[in-house]
């Protein structure tokens, strides 16, 4: 065990539940909700197909499934502040060690991913229509993580113009029958 490693309670889960600041989840010995003694033990988490962890978290006889990385920053940098999400600072969900996580908002989290290569549209090299995602044929948005098929967009911005077109010539012969 590593003397380093502190532990603090599971906000919400005080007398149940302690998280480490290395992103392990222990139970407490305890009495359950039926008059149970429960030995406590380290919990083992589910990896979800994005590579996340969970726990499950039981109390009053219901249980909660929760993400180990909030977890861990919730007992060690308090309550997410309103519109944040956990980032992962080096990109690799499953490392749920203090010192790799901090609160950050939606967008810093989809930058993050972007610069790490885990972004799931970052690692596109063809557009849905088969062009290909290359210096000359992608247009990058402007202060932001998107991009764009050039060859998409030029088609698009066509038939937005002629769709222009067509709805000012009805509106015009609207105005002259009437």
């Amino acid at each position: 065990m590593d003397l380093t490693e502190r532990w603090l309670p599971i906000p919400g889960y005080e007398q149940s539940y302690e998280v480490s600041d290395h992103g392990r989840i222990r139970a407490l010995d305890r009495i359950t909700d039926r008059g149970r003694m429960w030995k406590g033990q380290m919990m083992t988490p589910a990896t979800m197909p994005t590579g996340y962890q969970t726990v499950t978290l039981w109390q009053d006889g219901k249980q909660k499934t929760a993400l180990v990385h909030r977890l861990v920053l919730s007992a060690f940098s308090g309550p997410a502040p309103e519109g944040t999400e956990g980032l992962h600072g080096n990109g690799d969900p499953s490392d749920n060690s203090l010192a790799n996580l901090s609160w950050g908002t939606h967008s810093e989290n989809q930058f993050d991913q972007v610069s790490h290569g885990t972004h799931a549209n970052a690692t596109k090299d063809i557009c849905p229509s088969g062009h290909p995602y290359d210096d000359a044929n992608t247009y990058f948005y402007p202060g932001k993580p998107h991009r764009a098929c050039r060859e998409c967009r030029r088609t698009y911005q066509r038939q937005y113009q002629r769709m222009l077109r067509t709805r000012a010539a009805e509106l015009r012969n609207q105005e002259i029958v009437a």
